[in-house]
C-alpha cells in the first residue's frame, strides 16, 4: 500500500510494519500512523485517509481478529485462549513467543486430559499406571 500511494522509501516503510507487526494491538500502528501523518502534513490528505483506512481496517482486522482464529483452528483450541496465549508468548518468550505462547497452551491442555483420564472416579495418578 506504501508503494501505491508513492511514499517515499516504500519498502522500507513496509519491512518496518512487518517487523512491529510481532508487537500487539498497536505493533503495525507505530508504522502506518507517522507516515500517515506525514502524508497528511505534505497535503496528500487523500492518501492518508486511504492510509488510515486502509491500516485500521485490513491491517487491523488481520493482526488482531484474524491471526488468533487461524492459528487457533490449527491448534483446535478456541480463538480467545489462542489470542491471549499470543499476547502471553510474546510477553514471556519476546518475538518468538507468536508461536511458542499458542504451543505451550496446547501443551498444557493436553497433559491436563491426560491427568484428567487417569484420575476419574477418584484414583491417583499413581494407581491409573499401575493398573494399565
Amino acid at each position: 500500500m506504501y508503494a501505491a500511494l508513492g511514499v517515499p522509501a516504500a519498502v522500507i516503510w513496509a519491512g518496518a510494519t512487518f517487523v512491529v507487526a510481532l508487537i500487539p494491538v498497536f505493533g503495525t500502528f507505530m508504522v502506518w500512523g507517522p507516515v500517515a501523518l506525514f502524508l497528511a502534513l505534505t497535503g496528500s490528505w487523500l492518501k492518508a485517509i486511504i492510509l488510515v483506512a486502509w491500516g485500521g481496517l485490513a491491517v487491523s482486522t488481520i493482526d488482531n481478529l484474524l491471526y488468533p482464529y487461524l492459528v487457533g483452528s490449527r491448534l483446535r483450541l478456541h480463538t480467545i485462549p489462542t489470542f491471549f496465549a499470543i499476547l502471553g508468548g510474546i510477553q514471556f518468550f519476546g518475538p518468538a513467543g507468536l508461536i511458542l505462547g499458542p504451543v505451550a497452551l496446547a501443551v498444557t491442555i493436553g497433559l491436563l486430559d491426560v491427568w484428567g483420564a487417569r484420575t476419574t472416579g477418584g484414583r491417583t495418578a499413581e494407581q491409573a499406571v499401575s493398573t494399565a
